[in-house]
């Protein structure tokens, strides 16, 4: 019986590692093997058809994305806005005409040559034809003459005769770049972890090198070679101290052309090849032929895949450092291995590197072994991805408490220790604090405290696997309220707008009863960036955007504990420290409760008592609390600006 590890169970499915396990809290998936997690081949191959044919509705939605067949146009990736009617008309004949992705952007890179004087032939019916093409370079030549055999026989020639005058003479940045972003379907996008950079951003990166020279230039994961076209401007490079590799064999033969148009009169080979940056590159194997690029380059720029890594475990040599199978991750320590001393790095990442606790491995890492440049939130930047971005720049240098530049979404710019972030737990990236924001919070923690870790329990909300089947708009007889995130206004639950019926074994994921039926208890928003809770007293239930908590703190009352968790000193904790876009539980349990007099307790719960009575939030709740911690006015100021 073949073992598949809980990473490649996920890869299998197309979800997280987190659903893997959630499907095995419900029950639909067993696994043979419980430390570390394992499943026989036969299981994941059952339930896998079991998603497919529909017997398993509830698991559909979760897996998608990775699944999706969906297009659609990245307009962050292209500027000529004009260009974007006849994207749509190609997409629109590559799907009615089943047309394939790779003689169709064949067409496209002769196009380009053709308008860039590259390439000359006569005008003929068959347009895939190249026996009486004339090529100004030999290395052209060979160039799509291979990649023209690699073709083989194309049928249905003549559907792309319409493509091919579509294209002809239309200009614009990267024709082949765009256009293969546009035809790949989301899915898979979502299982190779790619989506290509806006030029700007890439320009950004490049233009705020701190070399004095750049002598060579890698981008490891180099798609249809946007990074590699940028920085051989930028640094005027010759073309042979580029270099990029990518797992995508199509994006690597459209990089290398990519590569060759710019460089108009050069004749050359790109250094551009198809392999596992990861495994296959620099390996120190004895029969490996790019050894010698160990510790070879000046600057490594990209925007690596985010995910867990496809193969089934770590690679060998990253495992004395990590501890999750996060890809880009390793591609940064890739990255550090293959720069020399001083030389530089630039990788757009997941705003999640900087507080989530399961990258706190690359975090030390990187705050340990390099000097740290600069952190810059960029927000939103990719079609169909939500997640914001940063971008990280650092350099191959042991560390010296340099100061670093954080720079937020509105282009401020703080100045910050980088051993700060040494001390932090989980060793976070608190880039929205300055040293006045870190003194105050070192005030804040310094007040004699209790946290809830070790005095609470925690569930999550009801996940039904089908909300279109179990939620109801109206109540019956046998349903009753069930509470979402929207439904929560800090210190009280609104209305309720969807029932259920109780049904538990019905459920994907349900906690134990007497969490929802507990005497009193606290209901926050899980998915939000700021804390917000509410009481309840109702033994009502949740949907899973809304989360269950039960204080225990020691002479502090389930009330009190609120006040605190909705009280601007706690929103401006959380919003320096850990926001996300999450509410994460292991964030929750370091906020400091303070220690109170009982006349000061009793207070609080007066005050707190009143605003569930008449639904009307008082100024006074902060204004004591702000007391509790004896804040002055300039840093309740600060405060409240948060």
């Amino acid at each position: 019986m073949n073992q598949i590890s809980i990473d490649k169970a996920a890869t299998i499915m197309g979800v997280s590692s987190a659903t893997i396990r959630n499907w095995v809290k419900a029950g639909l998936i067993e696994p043979i093997n419980a430390r570390p997690i394992a499943f026989s081949e036969e299981s994941v191959a059952l339930l896998k058809n079991q998603v497919s044919s529909g017997a398993l509705q509830k698991l559909q939605t979760r897996a998608n994305k990775a699944q999706s067949k969906n297009d659609f146009i990245p307009l962050e990736y292209n500027s000529n806005s004009g260009f974007i009617s006849i994207l749509n008309t190609i997409l629109e004949q590559f799907k009615n005409h089943s047309l394939a992705i790779e003689p169709l952007l064949f067409l496209a890179a002769l196009c380009c040559l053709e308008q860039n004087s590259e390439l000359k032939r006569p005008i003929q019916s068959d347009v895939f034809d190249l026996t009486q093409a004339e090529f100004t370079r030999v290395l052209v030549r060979q160039e799509i003459l291979g990649w023209r055999t690699s073709l083989g026989e194309i049928t249905h020639k003549e559907r792309y005769k319409d493509i091919y005058d579509l294209l002809f003479t239309k200009d614009t940045e990267d024709l082949l770049g765009i256009l293969y972003q546009s035809l790949r379907s989301e899915g898979n996008k979502s299982n190779l972890g790619s989506y290509y950079t806006p030029t700007h951003l890439v320009q950004d990166a490049l233009q705020s090198v701190r070399l004095e020279t750049v002598s060579n230039f890698l981008d490891p994961c180099c798609g249809t070679g946007k990074y590699l076209i940028e920085a051989a401007k930028t640094f005027s490079l010759p073309p042979e101290s580029i270099y990029g590799f990518d797992i995508d064999q199509l994006a690597v033969q459209i990089a290398r052309v990519n590569l060759l148009m710019h460089y108009k009169k050069a004749e050359f080979s790109p250094n551009i090849f198809c392999l596992d940056a990861l495994s296959d590159l620099a390996n120190g194997d004895f029969f490996c032929t790019t050894n010698h690029l160990m510790g070879f380059f000046d600057l490594i720029a990209t925007n690596p895949p985010w995910g867990a890594y496809k193969n089934s475990s770590i690679p060998v040599q990253f495992q004395n450092v990590l501890e999750s199978s996060e890809t880009y991750s390793m591609f940064i320590l890739k990255s550090m291995q293959l720069l020399k001393k001083s030389g530089a790095l630039s990788f757009i990442l997941p705003e999640s590197i900087l507080k989530i606790r399961t990258h706190s491995d690359i975090r030390e890492f990187i705050v340990k072994n390099s000097t740290m440049i600069k952190i810059i939130q960029l927000g939103r930047q990719f079609s169909g991805v939500f997640t914001p971005v940063v971008r990280l720049d650092l350099k191959n240098e042991i560390p010296n408490n340099n100061m670093l530049e954080l720079h937020d979404e509105n282009k401020l710019v703080t100045r910050v220790g980088q051993n700060r972030f040494l001390y932090n737990t989980d060793y976070i990236f608190d880039t929205r604090v300055d040293d006045t924001v870190e003194a105050l919070i070192q005030k804040i923690y310094a007040k004699p405290h209790l946290t809830l870790q070790g005095h609470s329990e925690w569930a999550l909300g009801i996940v039904t696997g089908d909300n279109t089947k179990y939620l109801l708009e109206q109540p019956t007889p046998t349903a009753e309220a069930i509470y979402r995130g929207m439904d929560i206004s800090p210190f009280y639950l609104t209305a309720a707008k969807t029932f259920i019926e109780f049904t538990p074994s019905q459920f994907q994921q349900v906690a134990p009863e007497r969490f929802f039926r507990a005497d009193e208890k606290l209901i926050y928003k899980f998915i939000s960036k700021k804390l917000v809770f509410a009481f309840d007293d109702t033994q009502a239930l949740t949907l899973n955007s809304a989360n269950i908590l039960i204080p225990k703190l020691p002479n502090m009352s389930i009330k009190v504990t609120m006040a605190f968790l909705n009280s601007s000193v706690f929103q401006f904790l959380f919003t320096k420290k850990f926001a996300t876009h999450k509410v994460l539980r292991g964030d929750l349990e370091k906020l400091p409760f303070p220690n109170l007099e009982p006349d000061v307790h009793n207070q609080l719960e007066q005050l707190l008592d009143n605003v569930l009575e008449t639904k009307i939030v008082s100024a006074e709740i902060d204004n004591l609390i702000f007391q509790i911690f004896e804040l002055t006015q300039e840093e309740i100021d600060l405060i409240e600006g948060t």
